[in-house]
């Protein structure tokens, strides 16, 4: 082998495994799959999450001695959350992208030889050419392809983060979802209880020829609607129970206590007092996903930018040495121009305007119906609220109306229809107000989710 051949030979051997790399397994097995499923690590996941970096969730000492809170569900599923893992995967692909958009392209070094045939070699050598090539193009789109590369991460930065935060929103609310069945749920049991006792006191009365079967079925009736309706919520509330579980990633039939409000806490939500219409709607251009999406929309301009750059010729240089089989070099170089008369890029720069109008579209219509949102939701709320506090207003005369009759029962001058009739409206009123409360909470997290922003319980008065 020649010297010549011997030197491209080893260059091409350096320049291949130079910086490669090394392949590793990542076994799909019964470890891993063990692993998946079992309990998140607490005292791992308590570090993490006091070292929580996210956009709008702060850092939060978790302790789940007195009960699992809504703020640490919601910073607890950002950290556990199994979806979130293949989520985050988007940074590493993005990251990626970005690396491969900064690269120089490589040069060519081409080598051929020639070997002499035929009857007459005298004199003859053997021939060879080498020839070193490179694609200045592609070194002048470089700039435009780390723009969109980088654009592209910031948005995939952007986009995982509120995914993130609604995953946290989703936790918070089946906390605040099962807080509030749990009460539903002892209301519907004592109605449960009263129509009982109601039902087996006018069966004895109904034998006595003192009221007629048509009494006695019309509570069989109640008690049995009763009866739907307390499995009713237990069923959502163990359905709620196992969202909760998968949104953390813990087994199906694993109970994590929640902690019970008190005090203020149990009359008071962050969103009983929120800002104004105005600063909610002032703020929205700020919402991670819509800030996403004009770090797409930036990308996709500089891919515009890219597909005008088609248009014009790509331009190859190239360096030549020879030899040929009468021992005659030569030296010299080449030059590569594509020629647009057919393709010209046209339907490059077509489909990348098309992309980017509709990145532009996208933005303005997410952004327009977010402010629809945060009006349709206050509004729901303020009628939520007007009703709260009308069952509010009701309750005390139904308390003390109940207790008289619980005394009036207890000296013989009421009979048992009569006060279990003002138990069940108590009960029913207190359903009532329960029921409006969960709607406030799901009213409250959905305005957070609206906004892109959390509520705190002094924001509102500031």
């Amino acid at each position: 082998m020649k010297p010549m051949a011997r030197l491209l030979l080893s260059t091409v051997l350096l320049g291949s495994t130079g910086g490669c790399k090394i392949y590793h397994s990542l076994p799909l097995d019964q470890k891993a799959k063990d692993a998946a499923l079992a309990s998140p690590d607490l005292p791992r996941i308590q570090v993490q999450a006091q070292e929580l970096r996210h956009p709008i969730l702060k850092p939060l000492t978790i302790d789940l001695r007195n009960g699992l809170s809504p703020d640490e569900a919601a910073v607890l599923a950002v950290l556990v959350n199994p979806d979130l893992k293949g989520v985050r995967d988007q940074r590493a692909l993005a990251e990626a992208q970005l690396l491969d958009a900064g690269l120089l392209p490589d040069p060519i070094l081409t080598y051929t030889q020639d070997n002499p045939v035929g009857a007459d070699q005298q004199g003859a050598v053997i021939g060879h050419s080498t020839q070193l090539s490179m694609d200045l193009t592609g070194m002048l789109t470089r700039s435009l392809k780390r723009r969109a590369a980088k654009a592209t991460q910031l948005s995939v930065d952007l986009d995982v983060a509120w995914q993130e935060w609604q995953v946290a929103e989703a936790a918070k609310l089946s906390v605040y979802r099962i807080s509030a069945l749990d009460p539903q749920l002892d209301v519907a049991n004592e109605a449960v209880g009263a129509l009982e006792a109601m039902l087996q006191a006018l069966e004895q009365t109904a034998l006595r020829g003192e009221i007629s079967q048509g009494d006695v079925a019309s509570i069989r009736v109640a008690l049995d609607a009763a009866r739907r309706n307390a499995l009713a919520i237990r069923q959502s509330r163990d359905r709620e129970r196992q969202t909760l579980n998968a949104l953390l990633g813990l087994p199906p039939h694993e109970e994590v206590a929640l902690k019970k409000p008190s005090g203020e806490a149990l009359k008071y939500r962050p969103w009983d007092d929120l800002p104004s219409e105005q600063r909610l709607v002032q703020g929205l251009d700020r919402r991670l996903d819509l800030v996403a999406l004009q770090k797409g929309y930036e990308s996709q301009d500089a891919r515009v930018r890219l597909a005008i750059w088609s248009q014009f010729p790509s331009i190859g240089l190239s360096l030549n040495r020879s030899q040929d089989t009468f021992n005659l070099a030569t030296r010299g170089f080449g030059v590569a121009v594509s020629l647009p008369f057919f393709n010209r890029g046209q339907g490059l720069v077509a489909i990348e305007n098309a992309t980017r109008q509709q990145l532009y579209d996208q933005y303005l219509a997410r952004l327009f119906h977010a402010r629809a949102d945060v009006a349709q939701i206050l509004s729901d709320m303020k009628a939520v609220k007007d009703m709260i506090i009308a069952a509010e207003a009701a309750l005390p005369a139904l308390e003390t109306q109940a207790e008289a009759g619980d005394g009036l029962f207890g000296q013989g001058s009421m009979d048992l229809l009569s006060r279990n009739q003002m138990r069940l409206a108590l009960l029913s009123q207190r359903a009532t107000l329960a029921s409006l409360k969960a709607n406030l909470d799901d009213l409250g997290v959905a305005l957070e989710i609206v906004t892109g922003r959390p509520f705190l319980p002094e924001e509102g008065q500031r």
